[in-house]
């Protein structure tokens, strides 16, 4: 019951954050300096910034409530397509919504009982990519920030 509670709390001052929060231009950007991947998103969404993994690849942020966040590039392992990053989630996660380009791919649903949502954007040898995920009890707070948050994902033409 002391967890409900504190997600509940955690959940309402977070909304209360988000709804004076103006738009995602006046939020900080984190670029990756090893890939040039880049994304925005409400710091006060995610306040907690995770330790940096030695690879330098990216970034990852949390909430108290237990949302988190990753920023992140990475090589593609050979022959990796949008269809196929698709096809791999749909292996081990329940994929709710998926869909792709040529470029492009973003696949959400559900992983050990919370909410995820990918979007993957193919450039040169790397595949940049932005990952939300949050208790299904936090839906009303972060639903709405997950596109806004992973349409700003970039990463170089040549990369």
């Amino acid at each position: 019951m002391r967890n409900w509670w504190a997600a509940l709390a955690g959940g309402v001052a977070v909304a209360a954050v988000l709804a004076s929060t103006p738009t995602l231009a006046d939020e900080p950007t984190y670029r990756n300096e090893r890939f040039g991947t880049s994304a925005s998103f409400p710091a006060e969404a995610f306040p907690d910034q995770l330790p940096a993994p030695t690879n330098g690849d990216g970034l990852g942020w949390t909430s108290p409530a237990g949302a988190e966040i990753f920023i992140y590039a990475r090589p593609n392992q050979g022959g990796e397509t949008p269809k196929s990053v698709i096809r791999d989630r749909a292996d081990t996660d329940k994929v709710t919504y998926d869909a792709s380009g040529r470029r492009w791919a973003v696949v959400s649903g559900y992983r050990d009982g919370r909410i995820f949502y990918e979007r993957y954007i193919f450039r040169g040898d790397l595949i940049h990519s932005v990952s939300i995920r949050y208790p299904e009890s936090l839906r009303s707070t972060y639903d709405p920030l997950v596109g806004p948050v992973t349409m700003t994902l970039r990463g170089p033409a040549d990369g």
